[in-house]
């Protein structure tokens, strides 16, 4: 599914910037110039559809979102709605944000301007022209965590089919998480909320909401899928949990490459 809303934008549409972000591109080795490379970089990530954090001046809170492509020939990127809701209010109010993620592990932000909202079938997007420079400094600032590794358990029941949902975690973050499912029986589509979702760390269950964003097929001939998407309805005390169980993890990470 994700991968035809890709080719849809492609056919139908014709900062943590540190203190160092007052340096001329020329004098800060810390970002990305060249557009052949901010191109590529920006395809990487795409690619890998990582859950990706937005800031807007003045907003009151972070805003997520992902990157749903690249149109090299027009010089834009696509992004897609923010989570929560609210936040595009606000975004179509200032029309600029900065955006920010991890790819290979390294911290990278950059800004847009003059951003403007689309609607394709139903799905509505955001574009605007490519960054000219990207905070990428090439350095592990925090480390990547292998979440595929602990085993966490994923499982929820389908609001469209009401079919069960199980599979694992293999990324998490603050704001959402990526699964493996076996087998899609339950047909997810982007789109989609998964209801009554449990996963388990550290002693705790956390129930929430589940609300897909993409929808990445395995190998041919595999019925393995990859799903990613935003946590919704967690309770004050589950994002506590859940903060703090993320942040014990990288710690463990940092410890391991001291070492």
């Amino acid at each position: 599914m994700f991968n035809k809303i890709r080719g849809l934008f492609t056919k139908r549409i014709d900062n943590e910037i540190e203190d160092s972000d007052d340096l001329s591109p020329f004098e800060n080795p810390n970002f990305i110039t060249s557009p052949d490379k901010i191109v590529n970089l920006l395809s990487e990530i795409e690619q890998s559809s990582p859950l990706c954090t937005v800031q807007i001046d003045g907003a009151p809170q972070e805003y997520n979102s992902s990157i749903l492509g690249i149109k090299t020939e027009k010089n834009l990127i696509i992004l897609d709605e923010l989570i929560p809701k609210e936040g595009n209010t606000v975004l179509q109010d200032t029309r600029s944000l900065k955006l920010s993620t991890f790819h290979k592990g390294i911290h990278l932000s950059f800004n847009l301007s003059d951003i403007e909202m689309g609607h394709s079938r139903g799905i509505s997007y955001y574009k605007s022209a490519l960054p000219d420079r990207i905070f990428y400094p090439q350095r592990r600032r925090s480390p990547r965590i292998e979440i595929s590794s602990i085993d966490i358990a994923f499982t929820g029941v389908s609001e469209r089919t009401g079919m069960s949902v199980s599979g694992y975690l293999f990324d998490l973050s603050r704001g959402g998480a990526g699964i493996d499912l076996p087998v899609n029986r339950a047909r997810i589509q982007r789109g989609d909320i998964i209801k009554n979702c449990q996963i388990n760390f550290e002693d705790y269950q956390m129930d929430f909401d589940f609300s897909v964003r993409f929808v990445k097929p395995g190998f041919p001939n595999q019925a393995k899928v990859q799903v990613g998407g935003f946590f919704e309805n967690l309770s004050s005390k589950s994002q506590s949990k859940l903060s703090y169980f993320i942040t014990s993890l990288e710690r463990v990470e940092i410890r391991k490459q001291k070492n």
